[in-house]
């Protein structure tokens, strides 16, 4: 089972607010972005709760927290912040669609654009993919899917 929100779950600005509350009962302090970032899958993103709110700040503060100033030291247990990688991984196209194919496996469906979203270690992101193949679309056509409609009914495969 995979960590994090089941499929198809939306995050709204009441879920932020209780993932923000989470954070702060295990470490005892409002998070930065970094160590969200760094956190794991199991909460929204940077990107999603900017969206949400219009900005990260303004998210930690619609849960009751205070943001952290830059350099301000962690309360509680926070969980240390890694230092990044000094060498960032490179996604080819053979690569990316590989991970597409290897999805498909482990998924027994093609990816969407909406479930690759979130990018870990086993792809790339979708902002990737659009930088390797011009769009999303192009992509799953050339790992051998047919592109979906961006709006409209899903089509489903007939025998």
């Amino acid at each position: 089972m995979k960590p994090g929100p089941r499929d198809g779950f939306r995050w709204n600005s009441e879920t932020i607010v209780y993932a923000f509350e989470l954070w702060n009962r295990r470490y005892l302090c409002s998070p930065t972005v970094d160590e969200w970032r760094r956190a794991g899958p199991d909460h929204p993103s940077v990107s999603t709760v900017r969206q949400v709110f219009g900005s990260w700040n303004r998210g930690v503060k619609a849960a009751g927290l205070r943001p952290r100033r830059p350099g301000e030291a962690r309360g509680g247990d926070a969980p240390p912040v890694a230092p990044r990688e000094s060498t960032l991984v490179r996604w080819s196209r053979h690569a990316t669609l590989d991970a597409m194919r290897r999805w498909h496996e482990a998924h027994g469906r093609q990816p969407s654009l909406e479930q690759w979203r979130r990018a870990d270690r086993s792809h790339p992101s979708a902002a990737t993919v659009r930088r390797l193949f011009g769009t999303w679309n192009a992509a799953v056509s050339e790992a051998g899917f047919e592109p979906r409609r961006a709006s409209g009914p899903l089509r489903t495969a007939t025998a």
